[in-house]
């Protein structure tokens, strides 16, 4: 299964928009959102752009995170763990995060597939042991063009690819 990664939106919606067209033209049938997405409004239009299921983690810019467990609450297909996630998908043990220092932590358990993060708004993919820690990189384009991953369940490889 092909499974978007996206973070750090930071309200951009014009490149979110952007981000999904190109995570539905790579076939992807899952997205994982990995922090700082902002506003609730960016979280609906999340919602309603996407037609598959997610996962998503809190960073450090999500400033009324009651009203975003309120909308996860009421929308199919869409789970919000709060700060890290623990998940399984399509038999690949994952590890989700914002934060570095505690993908780095996750990585050197040797538990998981992959772990992945966000926070640092730079692409980042590495190999540790038999986990993947990666950073797919910012939808925002803060540090210049904004990037998502594509994650390979299949092989557990990620491709970043550029909007």
């Amino acid at each position: 299964m092909r499974v978007a990664l996206l973070s750090d939106i930071h309200d951009h919606t014009t490149h979110l928009l952007l981000a999904l067209c190109s995570a539905r033209e790579e076939g992807c049938r899952h997205l994982l959102f990995l922090g700082d997405m902002a506003g609730t409004e960016t979280f609906r239009t999340l919602r309603e752009e996407w037609p598959h299921g997610i996962d998503l983690v809190f960073g450090n810019n999500e400033w009324n995170t009651r009203t975003f467990m309120q909308l996860a609450e009421q929308w199919d297909y869409t789970t919000l763990h709060g700060a890290t996630a623990d998940i399984v998908l399509d038999n690949r043990r994952l590890f989700l995060t914002h934060l570095p220092w505690d993908a780095a932590r996750a990585a050197e358990t040797g538990q998981y597939d992959a772990v992945f993060y966000g926070h640092t708004h730079v692409p980042a993919m590495k190999q540790n042991g038999k986990t993947l820690l990666a950073n797919p990189g910012e939808v925002y384009g803060r540090h210049g063009t904004p990037t998502i991953g594509v994650y390979e369940t299949e092989t557990n490889t990620l491709r970043i690819i550029r909007l």
